[in-house]
């Protein structure tokens, strides 16, 4: 079958499609939607293929809990092996190889980055589950993207360091997407933290539900006594708690002379208090260039115009404010700084890679 025969038989049948995947299953289809594997016959009914729901609720960015995040070990084993055959007898079918397989783990990066918000943020909104259910999600997405950090750095050192130097086209392709590859990755911290704060948020609710729960345990069996005297132990600050009258009662409902009084007091108490009103201060902050602590971008822009350099990055590597560093982490600060000039206009990028592995650019 054929991609239009596909999207014609999948117009003709909207309606079926629509009702199958609303309620999970449908009793009878057509023989051609059975042949086309949209549909699988489970114990007499039909439910729509995995991979068909798939497709549709990463379109409609509706991501299940049971989200995998992958760890890209077999792309990277790929990769490794095509850029060996490559190397060995630079056969153009080993380098068509190993571009498709970094465009493809470009896209996993993109599509786990969009699901992880959306699936943080059903988590955070979801209020048909347990409390004890979301504290255990919760941590359990906490738990995978923890994984992710190692795999992440793993794919990184695989694009920066080894894959560079061995083929003109994939160096293009790979400076073209690392700047997105570097968001993506530092996202993963973002991430930590929001469900972090979730987790601790969560927890205290849970605290407090279970207080609440006791309570009211204690007040439909009538053992009240405890809650007795919390209330005239703090009657001055409870607004419905009066004192004890002459047969040790406690009066639930205050009369208006008691109300009167409470209004009274609280009114002296307000009274010393000024209030001032919060301002609300923008999200959105204006775009602005970012100062480094270890070197002052305005600083670095007048010293690239003195210099008129004809490689910008090895300008930079050897800068002497990054002489503190040395290594992988020198070559990590330096392609930061790198990175942070990259739309100047007078900057000109030329059509080969330095020693790298970085496409050069000259300062005009």
């Amino acid at each position: 079958m054929k991609h239009l025969e596909l999207l014609k038989l999948v117009h003709d049948n909207k309606e079926l499609i629509d009702k199958a995947y609303r309620d999970g299953r449908i009793d009878s289809v057509k023989e051609e939607l059975s042949d086309s594997s949209l549909f699988v016959k489970i114990s007499g009914t039909y439910k729509l293929n995995k991979n068909y729901l798939n497709f549709v609720d990463s379109v409609l960015q509706r991501v299940d809990y049971s989200i995998i995040f992958g760890d890209y070990e077999k792309e990277y084993k790929e990769l490794v092996k095509n850029k060996n055959r490559f190397l060995e007898n630079r056969n153009a079918h080993y380098k068509n190889q190993l571009i498709e397989l970094i465009e493809s783990l470009f896209f996993k990066f993109l599509n786990r980055d969009r699901e992880i918000q959306v699936l943080l943020l059903r988590v955070e909104n979801d209020t048909s589950l347990d409390i004890d259910i979301l504290i255990q999600n919760a941590n359990d997405i906490l738990e995978k993207i923890d994984e992710l950090i190692e795999a992440n750095t793993k794919i990184g050192k695989l694009f920066r360091e080894d894959l560079r130097d061995i083929d003109g086209e994939i160096d293009a392709l790979l400076s073209s997407i690392s700047v997105d590859i570097l968001k993506y990755i530092q996202n993963i911290e973002s991430y930590i933290k929001q469900i972090s704060a979730f987790l601790i948020q969560t927890k205290n609710r849970r605290l407090q539900n279970k207080k609440l729960s006791k309570l009211a345990n204690q007040i439909l069996d009538e053992k009240t006594q405890e809650l007795d005297e919390y209330l005239l132990l703090h009657k001055k600050y409870l607004y419905h708690t009066i004192a004890k009258n002459q047969r040790h009662r406690v009066v639930t409902y205050p009369s208006y002379r008691d109300i009167y009084k409470v209004n009274k007091a609280a009114k002296i108490i307000l009274d010393g208090f000024e209030v001032k009103k919060k301002i609300k201060s923008s999200t959105i902050k204006p775009q602005q260039t970012q100062k480094l602590d270890i070197i002052n971008i305005e600083e670095l822009l007048k010293d690239l115009d003195a210099s008129k350099c004809d490689d910008i990055f090895v300008y930079i590597y050897n800068h002497k404010e990054l002489a503190i560093y040395e290594g992988a982490k020198l070559k990590e600060e330096a392609f930061k700084l790198y990175l942070q000039i990259t739309t100047h206009e007078k900057l000109h990028f030329q059509e080969e890679f330095n020693k790298f592995g970085i496409k050069v650019a000259r300062w005009e």
